[in-house]
C-alpha cells in the first residue's frame, strides 16, 4: 500500500521483486519531503539487509538538490555493505544528476528491470 504524506506532493511505495527492496517515488523530492525520502531508504537499508536497495524515480516530477543530497549521502552511507540502484529518466530526474555530476558516482538506470538485472 502506497504510503501518502497528507498534504504532501510525495508518494513513496515498497515492492520486493526478487528479493530486492524497490522503493517507488512519486510527486516531488525537494527540501521539505526529502526527510521522508531519507528516512524511507534508511528503514529499507536496515530492515532488509539486503545486498542490493533500488530507488526507483519514474515517478518524480521534482528533484531538488536535497533529493540529490539524500541520494548521496544513502549511496555512501551503505557503501561495502550495499548497493544503491536508482532508477530516473528524463529532465526531472536524470538531467540534474547528469549535471550535478552524480551520474558518473551513482549506479543510474532507466528501468527498474535494468536496474535488477545487474543484481
Amino acid at each position: 500500500m502506497p504510503e501518502v504524506i497528507p498534504g504532501s506532493p510525495l508518494r513513496l511505495d515498497v515492492d520486493f521483486i526478487e528479493g530486492v527492496a524497490v522503493l517507488h517515488a512519486g510527486g516531488e523530492i525537494d527540501v521539505v519531503t526529502a526527510p521522508v525520502f531519507e528516512r524511507k531508504l534508511t528503514e529499507l537499508a536496515a530492515l532488509c539487509g539486503t545486498s542490493t536497495l533500488v530507488a526507483d524515480l519514474l515517478g518524480v516530477q521534482f528533484l531538488s538538490s536535497a533529493g540529490l543530497a539524500v541520494l548521496m549521502r544513502t549511496a555512501d552511507e551503505l557503501d561495502g555493505r550495499s548497493r544503491l540502484l536508482i532508477v530516473a529518466d528524463g529532465p526531472a530526474t536524470a538531467r540534474p544528476m547528469t549535471l550535478v555530476g552524480l551520474a558518473d558516482t551513482l549506479e543510474i538506470f532507466p528501468t527498474v528491470e535494468a536496474a535488477l538485472s545487474t543484481v
